[in-house]
This record gives structure tokens, C-alpha cells and sequence, in this order.
């Protein structure tokens, strides 16, 4: 699993199968799919999340086949950062399921994507040498990663070191390394809150390229950032 970028990085372990993308019928738009998917990437039936034993929200039906995208809402506090540290496996709640196993077991952790607003990188490796380790540690190629860098604004600070970047750039360089590796399932929190126009845009670009491509992505945002592509979304009731 990917945390924060790769500041806390678990170690990877083989990835499981991929599931090919397709399409959910049903009349509601989603993004062009390859072909027939055979099992949902995310899946979890209704649950109340709780926090220190009390109930905080109530959590819909879930699933996000390949090429899916979730647009997670609800008011601050709703529950919606907690309910994506529970998809990623750091916390439990529900009975959820990343490509039919525990978020927190070895196949969901080998990919899944996770984006929290508080993005960790290392910090004895500049921008370029820490996305080009990720892609080895995944033995994965490092090309995608830097390419989405780039399309974020962050030539210049290809050969910076993380102590040298705002709270923003350092966000950017999370995402670029999360989206370039190309899980099956990617979770981002308020991604699109400190970027400029032009940044928003390549996410949005790389956003869908991700989901072209088969993944499925539960994004939060309290913006119109999504407006764009298509998604479902997925609001968490008060419990």
C-alpha cells in the first residue's frame, strides 16, 4: 500500500491479479471500461462507523468496479477520512473487501493508493530519486511518476529535497507517486485543496487516465473539482 506518497511506505508484497475493466449497468454515466468486469475492486455492505466506540456515520452499500470513480461527500466531521483509513486498512470498520480480501491483508495492500492531506516524504532523497525509489520498490517503471510530476508543475523541484517544498508541492509529489504506480485502487483525501488551476487540471487528467485504465478511485472533495468526469456519489448520513 501506498500512505502519504511513500514517507510510510509497507513493504509491497506480489500484487494480486488484475481485474479488467467494465461497465455497470443501470443508466448512470461512467468512464469507457475495456471489457465485462467479473468482481467489484471495493466492496462493503451498509455499516455504521464508529469512533472510541461511538457511532459517527452511516456508511452506504459500497462498490467500485474498474473504472469506477466514488466521489466520497458529507459535511466536515461526517467520517469521510475516517471511512477511507478504514478502506486502506488502518483502522477496522465493516466488512470490507479490497479485491475480495482485508484491506489491511497482504493482496489489498499490495495496491491499493493512499493520499491523506498530510503527504510524509523521505527526507535524505530529493523529489525525482524518492519517486524513481518507489517505482523500483514496486518494481514498477519510474517513467509514469516523473511524467505526472512534471504534468503537476514540479520540473523545478525535481532535484529539491522535501525540507525545500511547500505543504502543496509536497502534496503533488504524493499524488504523483500514487497515481504513476497504477494500483487497482486509489484513495485521495481533499487532493485537489491546495493546488492552482492549472494543477487541478492535471489531476483531473491523471484521475481519469486511472480509471481508463481499469482502476477504481474513492476521491473526497468539498469542491466542484469532479464536475467533469463522470463518478457516483456516495454520502455519509449523521449516525
Amino acid at each position: 500500500m501506498v500512505r502519504a506518497g511513500y514517507g510510510s511506505l509497507l513493504k509491497p508484497v506480489a500484487p494480486t491479479r488484475r481485474v479488467r475493466a467494465g461497465t455497470r449497468r443501470g443508466g448512470q454515466s461512467y468512464l469507457p471500461v475495456m471489457l465485462p468486469a467479473t468482481a467489484p475492486i471495493l466492496a462493503a455492505s451498509p455499516f455504521t462507523l464508529e469512533v472510541a466506540g461511538r457511532p459517527l456515520a452511516h456508511v452506504p452499500d459500497l462498490h467500485a468496479l474498474p473504472g469506477e470513480v466514488l466521489h466520497l461527500c458529507g459535511p466536515n466531521g461526517a467520517g469521510k477520512t475516517t471511512l477511507l483509513r478504514v478502506l486502506a486498512g488502518e483502522r477496522a470498520g465493516g466488512e470490507v473487501r479490497v479485491l475480495g480480501s482485508a484491506p489491511g491483508s497482504r493482496g489489498a495492500r499490495a495496491d491499493t493508493a493512499w493520499v491523506p492531506t498530510d503527504a510524509a516524504l523521505p527526507d535524505d532523497l530529493t523529489v525525482a530519486e524518492g519517486l524513481t525509489f518507489l517505482a523500483a520498490l514496486w518494481s514498477r517503471p519510474a517513467a509514469p511518476l516523473l511524467a505526472l510530476a512534471q504534468s503537476l508543475g514540479l520540473s523545478r523541484w525535481l532535484d529539491a529535497w522535501p525540507a525545500e517544498l511547500s505543504r502543496g508541492t509536497r502534496q503533488k509529489v504524493a499524488l504523483s507517486g500514487a497515481l504513476g504506480l497504477g494500483c487497482a485502487l486509489t484513495l485521495l483525501d481533499e487532493p485537489f485543496g491546495t493546488l492552482d488551476t492549472a494543477s487541478r487540471a492535471a489531476l483531473l487528467d491523471a484521475v481519469r487516465a486511472r480509471a481508463r485504465a481499469g482502476g477504481a478511485l474513492v476521491v473526497t472533495t468539498h469542491g466542484e473539482e469532479l464536475t467533469g468526469l463522470p463518478v457516483r456519489r456516495v454520502t455519509l448520513e449523521p449516525a
